[in-house]
């Protein structure tokens, strides 16, 4: 397992665990053959037609069709119309559908918190189980809490399925979203009580002041809840179809959620991931708003939001005031855009090929006209002509000659080169340029950015080791968005081969960022740093990135280096890690994660690979290290520091270690002193010794 650690004022990377599904044992199902013959960079529509009565049509024509790729018409390869239980073919020809290779795969997904919500949900749910399935369809039950649950794996069997639909929509426990909801609604002018105004100064009694901090306290915590919990369900959502490519057939996604999503900061790219994968998987998403037909102003969310992050934009007095609120308060701004409770349902359902169902308390007509898209559709595939294989989104346009019909498909794609989503199924747009970089005969260097690889020990002596990026943020490229904000925006990708050039592990992210005008000079002088840990085992393996800073030119920088993962004897050291800064650790990443190799009590370590210590400003230089002892043996370890400079030895200190843990770990933090240091480069290095067992380790740094 792997977990990252960015440390940045603007992002936060989550770790969720990827779902693992298990298909149903009592019914094989099919191989990954394709369900039409269609050249294998063709492009693979799933297409309903319906009439503007909403009658499916059926009765269609290669010639009725026009397809436009990126604009420009392109030729039918393959055309059938899926109907019920026949193929039918061009010319009219029926075809029996063989149930073991024509499947209809049907995702249930509930994520509902009122008793409402989770009631209509059940209800609709239901009623797509009357009477017998038809033998080649298979459903699922899942949930969404802290990641991806599933319930009941794919199935054909109705008695297990509506168990399953019981389970995700009961809860045992009690409904408290309605007193939320009235909590937070009377809050919204908590934060501005009536005031005098003497001699231009803004008066406020101390009672109303701390009134006014605690209700802030309340709507920060309410506003972090929901952004923790869209980038939850954005990741669950991921989870859910990236697997998916596996199996033929038509797909669909069942999205049962309450009230509808909002996409956090920083997980934008995420969500265009979930179209595109699901995209490549031919899964289409019905997202079903299960709020219903409230009096509720569908914007209202938005709205209050913005209204907040005004009253911080104009100074509103009464709320607490820090560099750190600032920070969130700028995020409110941004976050206040994406807070419409449909857009994002809509955007996720019609991009796949989908619907929206919301804003009605009955399901049933649209759960019906759903049933019919999984049984009666289009099979159309084309020849994309794609001239470069560049990552961009190609838009795709459906269209028939008779006006009075409705086409539903998926918007579009992305020119993945054909070799890489081969060996990838979840390859991502932005991916293309780093990896094409990563392979390049002469790797580009267009900015400047350090990473390295770490090695530490894990519980009962495993090795792990910790890949660390960092990029300074005056090295990006930031636009101006409007007259207050600027953006940029970074990708990274990292490879780890073996002696052999296989792929075992690989790490990347695409991290837009936001940052009022206000605070961008300030943002130059910090950087973006990420760390990931993860296990290898013994061997000899290079590690290669590459940072992309997208909004110039695509501008690319790549480093390489050699990476030896040793079987850990007894006795020995961690590498050294200069420290750049210290930050309290956080609680829902250590309750995820429990063990991280750059946590130290109550602290996370953020590592600097460009140590340099100023002279004048900076007299300490810090660092940290693990000492692993041998408690086998008698004697005590003993750890000795030398200082070096141009190949000669300047000095040596024996360091006092202390007691060793349960598991004869000693975690230590110190300093070297380099503000008694003339300007230069050295080399520090650390002996341990135990008995007759010794090990060593040597790091560099600068002193300016």
């Amino acid at each position: 397992m792997t977990c990252a650690r960015v440390i940045t004022p603007f992002v936060m990377v989550f770790c969720l665990l990827a779902a693992s599904y298990v298909l149903p044992q009592s019914k094989e199902l099919p191989s990954a053959a394709t369900a039409i013959q269609s050249k294998s960079e063709d492009v693979l529509l799933d297409v309903i037609v319906r009439h503007k009565s909403g009658r499916p049509v059926t009765d269609l024509k290669p010639e009725d069709f026009q397809i436009f790729d990126n604009g420009e018409p392109r030729k039918i390869d393959s055309f059938r119309l899926v109907h019920g239980t026949e193929v039918i073919a061009t010319g009219g020809v029926r075809t029996k559908l063989d149930p073991l290779r024509q499947i209809r795969l049907i995702t249930m997904i509930f994520q509902c918190w009122s008793t409402d919500a989770r009631r209509l949900a059940h209800d609709a749910a239901l009623g797509l189980l009357k009477g017998e399935l038809p033998p080649n369809v298979y459903i699922a039950v899942m949930t969404i809490d802290h990641s991806i649950e599933v319930i009941q794996t794919y199935t054909n069997d109705p008695r297990l399925l509506r168990k399953a639909i019981d389970r995700a929509t009961v809860s045992g426990s009690t409904d408290f979203s309605a007193d939320t909801l009235a909590v937070y609604s009377g809050l919204q002018g908590a934060d501005a009580p009536e005031a005098t105004t003497t001699a231009d100064k803004i008066v406020k009694s101390p009672t109303d002041n701390m009134d006014a901090m605690m209700a802030a306290i309340i709507k920060n915590m309410r506003r972090n809840a929901s952004i923790q919990e869209g980038r939850i369900a954005i990741y669950a959502l991921l989870d859910a179809v990236k697997e998916q490519h596996r199996l033929p057939g038509r797909k669909s996604v069942l999205y049962f959620r309450e009230g509808g999503l909002s996409i956090p900061q920083g997980s934008e790219q995420v969500f265009e991931n979930v179209i595109s994968v699901a995209n490549g998987s031919n899964v289409s998403f019905y997202a079903i708003d299960a709020q219903g037909l409230t009096p509720q102003v569908l914007n209202s969310a938005a709205a209050s939001r913005l209204n907040a992050a005004a009253q911080v934009a104009d100074g509103g007095v009464g709320v607490m005031s820090s560099t750190d609120d600032r920070v969130g308060d700028a995020d409110a701004v941004i976050e206040s855009t994406r807070a419409n409770t449909q857009l994002t349902l809509r955007n996720l359902a019609e991009s796949t090929g989908g619907t929206l169902i919301a804003n009605t308390n009955d399901l049933a007509g649209p759960l019906h006209r759903f049933a019919e898209d999984v049984q009666t559709y289009y099979e159309i595939s084309y020849p994309p002509e794609v001239k470069n294989y560049d990552g961009s989104f190609h838009k795709i346009t459906v269209k028939v000659k008779e006006i009075n019909l409705r086409v539903q498909s998926r918007s579009g794609y992305f020119a993945l080169p054909p070799a890489l989503t081969a060996s990838s199924a979840d390859l991502q747009a932005y991916e293309v340029p780093l990896l094409n970089a990563l392979d390049a005969a002469q790797p580009p260097r267009d900015f400047a950015f350090h990473s390295g690889v770490m090695h530490f020990r894990e519980e009962k002596d495993r090795p792990v080791s910790v890949l660390a990026i960092d990029v300074p943020f005056a090295n990006l490229t930031f636009a101006a968005k409007d007259e207050n904000q600027f953006e940029a925006r970074l990708s990274y990708e990292a490879l780890v081969r073996n002696d052999a050039g296989e792929v075992i592990k690989k790490f990347h992210n695409e991290i837009p960022i936001n940052v009022p005008s206000e605070k961008l000079e300030a943002l130059k002088n910090s950087r973006f740093i990420y760390a990931d840990h993860f296990e290898l085992p013994p061997g000899h393996y290079t590690v290669a990135v590459a940072v992309l800073d997208s909004e110039k030119e695509n501008r690319i920088s790549v480093r390489k280096t050699s990476l030896t993962v040793s079987a850990p004897r007894l006795l020995g050291l961690s590498s050294v890690s200069f420290i750049r800064h210290l930050a309290e650790k956080d609680a829902a990443a250590e309750m995820s994660n429990p063990y991280d190799p750059l946590l130290v009590g109550s602290k996370v370590i953020s590592p600097d690979l460009d140590p340099v210590a100023h002279k004048i400003t900076d007299k300490n230089l810090p660092f940290y290290l693990v000492v692993y002892t041998d408690n086998t043996v008698a004697p005590p370890p003993r750890l000795t520091m030398e200082l070096n400079a141009g190949g000669m030895m300047l000095g040596r200190t024996e360091i006092d270690l202390g007691k060793a843990d349960g598991q004869g770990r000693i975690e230590y933090v110190g300093t070297i002193p380099a503000g008694v240091l003339n300007p230069g480069d050295y080399s520090v290095r650390f002996v341990l010794q135990q008995g007759t067992e010794a090990a060593d380790e040597t790091a560099f740094f600068r002193v300016q």
